[in-house]
């Protein structure tokens, strides 16, 4: 039922992959076939095994003999029987041959699951969703296709390995009868991925919200109007029809932007709930007001509320008994606003044409959809613009109608219930009463007329001041915005954020990653107050970026105590490595000067640089903030990890761009954390 809700809004394009032998089944992926399409779906001829070992990441584990599965395990034989009962912890596996052509170039990768997952490329972990922690302890994480960026490094054979845990997959099938098990992915170029789960996500969420608006606002008004005179129950009913509906579409809207399974499968008991209280509450209505007997509506009252539990028991008995009591409400609703038609009813044609409008547009939307096959909301077709437009109009119609015409009945009953006081107020002196009157309006106009241009010509002059005020404030407010965003992001990418509504990723070839630590931060946290440690952190820091911006390098961010910088980007810089080491070595100077004065109330900093190239950008639509990811990062994280108290630790590659203006020491090959041996140097001093 949620799918059903979902597929009315959304609908995906499914593309192919073409296959080749190597060895195993493997995939040929290519630039031009990743730029000729939005994405690739990997669905089919994944190798599994329901096994859990560490070694099942590696490329050249042996898996032969596992089977050929599709990841999302639940495909059904004709039995309607899943061909896996996964429900605990198992490995996939997928073999694909990289072209040069995507070689060294940012991959976006999409999963969509309703359990935990690692992910891992020819055996490094490059992603993960969620925890694997046995059956109690795992959290569960639907990423919704939101895509994760990564780099093939050569071309050739590859293995993409999923370690995948799902220990509800069969109470989910038992219990909410949902039989998807295993996991979706698809890779593609990160614009490719981003662009249309962005676009889906505001279309969807904005539509949603607006209906929701909408249905809540006419259930507010129309309840009101029951508690004013409660003589009309139709009202009531109305509201709660009104109220349900609303409930349809917040289900969905959940479900497209959490990222909890389990709320997302909530919908297995909200949807019946809902569906049935629609029923209901529509049958109510027509009944209170084009007919006088109530039995058949206690009777389709009682066969709705029941539907829940039956459909809680049995889905499938409980889905058709569903379309029964919505079939026989809907054909009740038609009958009976034809009657009413028939017997002159006043204001019955005004339901009559909600309901003939909300077929007509539904038919056209149905004709389209028959025509056209799959659509893609959120694109740039205006067609499918245009039946996004009639479906919504479709879903608002009758109950728009349906408010119509109560407000015109309630209307219509307080003029007949002014006329009937106004002619019980009526006497025989009326005609005299009335003549008076139009003396007095005729005596005062000309002093009413003088007092109305006044009071217009001050509200218009208030009026006049009122707006350029606001101009002001605006001009200022924006001023603040502008500042605000610049000291978020840099200059570069703020121009383009405000120009463009967003900030694609870069990749910068040549730039230097900086790291700094304070050494034993946790000692000086218990020897100073949390004030005291909050505001040296802050002079620190604060120092540091008056540092950095004299040597033109981009601060990234803080995390923690550790202080993480760039340079050569997002200009590039040939000098990046030298001002780099300048930074490290001012901020060394100010560390120790801090440390002579203050003593234990201040740190002892170590630092780590290293050169290479980063990914650079924005990422999420929230709360944004620019990173850099890539092994450069991770490698000057090591060096910073391999320093001293009071040193600045650099990788071979900085050294051979800084040698000729700084003195160094070698260390030597001191191994790092998941790096091996790495050369490593010291700076001195400046040559």
């Amino acid at each position: 039922m949620k799918r059903l809700i979902i597929f009315f809004f959304l609908l995906l394009p499914f593309f192919g992959i073409a296959q080749q032998n190597f060895g195993k089944k493997a995939v040929q992926i290519n630039k031009d076939s990743l730029e000729r399409h939005l994405s690739f779906p990997i669905e089919d001829n994944w190798l599994f095994r329901e096994a859990d070992s560490p070694g099942m990441a590696s490329p050249d584990y042996n898996d032969d003999g596992w089977d050929v599965v599709n990841s999302q395990l639940y495909l059904q034989d004709d039995n309607k029987k899943p061909y896996y009962q996964f429900n605990s912890v198992g490995w996939f596996r997928y073999h694909f041959i990289a072209d040069s052509s995507i070689v060294d170039v940012p991959l976006g990768l999409a999963i969509e699951q309703l359990g935990a997952s690692e992910i891992y490329l020819d055996g490094e972990n490059i992603t993960t969703f969620g925890k694997i922690a046995g059956k109690n302890n795992s959290v569960y994480y639907n990423p919704q296709s939101i895509p994760f960026v990564f780099i093939i490094r050569d071309s050739g054979h590859h293995v993409l390995a999923v370690r995948y845990a799902n220990y509800k997959a069969q109470k989910n099938e038992e219990v909410l009868n949902e039989n998807f098990a295993g996991f979706r992915i698809e890779i593609g170029f990160p614009k490719n991925l981003i662009t249309p789960v962005v676009n889906r996500t505001m279309a969807i969420s904005f539509l949603l919200s607006l209906l929701c608006g909408i249905f809540l606002a006419l259930a507010v008004s129309h309840l009101f109007m029951f508690l004013y005179n409660k003589v009309l129950k139709s009202n009531l009913y109305f509201s709660t029809f009104c109220i349900s509906l609303a409930g349809f579409f917040i289900v969905p809207w959940l479900y497209s932007t959490v990222r909890n399974p389990a709320v997302q499968l909530f919908d297995h008991y909200t949807l019946p709930i809902i569906t049935s209280a629609v029923s209901i509450s529509l049958s109510g209505f027509v009944n209170e007001l084009f007919s006088k007997s109530k039995k058949r509506f206690w009777a389709i009252a009682t066969l709705g509320a029941l539907m829940p539990f039956v459909f809680f028991v049995n889905s499938e008995i409980g889905l058709t008994g569903f379309f029964l009591v919505v079939g026989v409400v809907m054909l009740e609703a038609i009958v009976l606003i034809i009657w009413a038609i028939v017997r002159k009813i006043k204001g019955a044609w005004i339901i009559a044409s909600g309901m003939l409008l909300f077929t007509l547009l539904i038919f056209f939307s149905t004709v389209y959809v028959t025509i056209n096959g799959d659509i893609n909301f959120g694109g740039d077709n205006i067609w499918e613009s245009v039946l996004l437009l009639l479906a919504f109009l479709a879903i608002i119609s009758l109950p728009v109608f349906m408010s119509l015409y109560l407000a015109w009945n309630f209307a219509d009953i307080n003029k007949q219930l002014a006329q009937n006081l106004k002619q019980v107020r009526d006497l025989s002196d009326k005609t005299i009463q009335q003549e008076l009157e139009k003396n007095k309006i005729i005596a005062g106009q000309k002093e009413m007329l003088e007092t109305e241009v006044a009071n217009r010509t001050a509200e218009v002059v208030a009026q006049k001041e009122k707006i350029e005020k606001q101009h002001d404030e605006l001009i200022i407010e924006k001023e603040k915005s502008d500042n605000l965003l610049l000291n978020i992001l840099p200059e570069e990418v703020a121009e383009e954020l405000k120009e463009k509504g967003y900030s694609e990723a870069r990749l910068f070839s040549n730039v230097s990653v900086l790291f700094t630590d304070f050494v034993d931060f946790t000692g000086a946290a218990e020897r100073m107050s949390a004030q005291e440690l909050v505001d040296e952190l802050h002079i620190c820091f604060k120092t540091f970026d008056e540092i950095i911006s004299k040597y033109k390098i981009e601060k990234i961010k803080t995390i923690g105590d550790a202080y993480l910088a760039v340079g050569g980007l997002p200009l590039t810089d040939a000098d990046h490595a030298v001002n780099a080491v300048k930074a490290a070595l001012d901020m060394l100077l100010f560390m120790k000067a801090r440390k002579r004065e203050l003593g234990d109330r201040s740190f002892h900093v170590r630092i780590g640089i290293h050169s290479g190239s980063v990914v650079a950008g924005i990422v999420g639509i929230k709360k944004f903030a620019y990173d850099i990811w890539g092994d450069t990062v991770n490698t000057a994280a090591r060096m910073e990890q391999s320093s001293e108290a009071g040193k600045i630790n650099l990788s071979e590659d900085t050294y051979k761009l800084v040698k000729d203006t700084f003195k160094c020491t070698f260390r030597g090959k001191i191994e790092a954390k998941n790096k091996g041996d790495l050369n490593m140097y010291y700076v001195e001093d400046i040559v």
